[in-house]
């Protein structure tokens, strides 16, 4: 399984947001609509075996977990209004399991992290370790981004505690999801199914 924590410092953890001002209303929601579409479709297939979990951590009532698992996922188009629509439902009732398959929880980024340190975990930095030079082998991988911001010091170094390397795409800063399809990509072809 893939698995993609991505640390989102100002996203509203209640359905609050208008769907057509969402990185404002929604403080950078849009980042996690963008980033799960990165992550769990292909061009005309989700992904297998593949999760995104944002961590919600703006106003009014922070932390707050979205979770989407492609394994799990149904009736939700890949644009990112149809993606923000279903996280706007699942923030309205957190804890139960939407239609969809996306669920809203309260849970921390630290409680993420400790529910899969048992899995390979890396965090993706700028000054990491180039992705090239790290021996990832299998298909059982957790990647720790953040926003446009970045991860809290703190939350950073305790994920550094489970992880196994700090990881780069190279030299540049790319955004979120570009960062999630450059490692699907990278994935992809370093173990062909």
């Amino acid at each position: 399984m893939r698995v993609f924590i991505l640390y989102l410092n100002k996203a509203r953890t209640d359905g609050n947001f208008n769907l057509d001002d969402l990185p404002s209303s929604g403080g950078r929601i849009d980042v996690l609509c963008r980033c799960a579409t990165a992550a769990l479709w292909l061009s005309h297939a989700l992904r297998k075996d593949t999760k995104i979990i944002g961590v919600l951590n703006g106003s009014p009532n922070p932390p707050i977990t979205i979770t989407i698992d492609s394994n799990i996922l149904r009736g939700v188009s890949p644009d990112e209004r149809s993606v923000a629509s279903w996280i706007k439902k699942a923030l309205s009732d957190v804890g139960m399991r939407t239609r969809s398959g996306i669920v809203a929880e309260r849970k921390s980024f630290q409680d993420v992290v400790r529910e899969y340190s048992n899995h390979p975990i890396y965090i993706l930095h700028e000054k990491g370790e180039n992705i090239k030079k790290c021996a990832l082998e299998g298909d059982d991988f957790v990647f720790i981004l953040g926003d446009h911001i970045g991860i809290p010091r703190n939350d950073e170094r305790f994920a550094e505690r489970y992880a196994r390397a700090k990881i780069s795409l190279g030299p540049q800063s790319y955004l979120a999801s570009s960062c999630i399809t450059i490692i699907n990509w990278f994935l992809d072809n370093a173990n062909p199914t």
